[in-house]
């Protein structure tokens, strides 16, 4: 597969807005959330190469280490940058959330709705 150029620049954007939320809780890699329960460490350092393989750094319980995932096509890639962005746009709702609330959601006290 051959990745846009329109496709690269909307991974470097991403990457500006993980590292302005990573400015703005002082992480330097910074914590994603797939749901309330399940976080995602990564550093703002994604890149997508033309021949679609996007490499990015994560830390887990192994240590910090280079993530690389090849891309069938166009939409592949679409797909997993609509699965980065809602970690994205979950951690920031985490972030301004108050901790008893996100608690209650953790706990499945209370449904988690993203708002509209």
């Amino acid at each position: 597969m051959k990745a846009s150029d329109k496709l690269i620049k909307t991974v470097d954007k991403f990457n500006q807005d993980l590292k302005a939320f990573g400015e703005q809780t002082g992480e330097e890699i910074i914590t994603l959330y797939e749901d309330a329960n399940t976080t995602r460490d990564v550093k703002a350092d994604f890149k997508l190469c033309k021949n679609g393989v996007l490499t990015w750094t994560e830390k887990d319980h192994n240590g910090i280490h280079k993530e690389r995932y090849e891309h069938l096509d166009e939409d592949d890639v679409r797909d997993t940058l609509s699965f980065w962005r809602a970690n994205l746009r979950r951690a920031k709702r985490y972030w301004e959330m108050d901790t008893d609330t996100l608690d209650k959601i953790q706990d499945g006290e209370i449904e988690d709705k993203e708002e509209e």
